[in-house]
């Protein structure tokens, strides 16, 4: 497990950019699902849901799960790691939430 581990860090470090923030984003957001209940679970779900397509569809052939425990797993992830990835993806999903709920209010339920 520690050289799988140790072989998708590696090779996070070779991904886009955007595919490392992205998946900082999901492993954020891996995180709080388990702090969270109800409305705000369903948010959360959602923005994870966000930022597992943006990567599919980006790198379709990136193990996700491997990634993603790579994060969690490495000793530099914690408490201020989380807050520096909650700040950033909160300032990308809440335009978008934003603009979801006015999108929902206009068309839900329509016909």
């Amino acid at each position: 497990m520690i050289v799988s581990l140790l072989a998708a860090a590696l090779s996070l470090s070779a991904l886009p950019q955007a595919d490392q923030d992205d998946l900082h984003c999901l492993a954020y957001l891996s995180v709080a699902a388990g702090k969270v209940q109800g409305d705000l679970r369903t948010k959360v779900d959602g923005g994870a849901l966000y930022y597992f397509g943006r990567i599919q569809a980006r790198s379709p052939q990136l193990d996700i799960t491997a990634a993603l425990d790579a994060i969690l797993e490495a000793p530099g992830y914690g408490a201020q790691t989380y807050q520096a990835d909650k700040a950033r993806c909160h300032a990308q999903l809440d335009p978008l939430a934003g603009q979801f709920e006015t999108w929902k209010d206009k068309y839900e339920g329509a016909r």
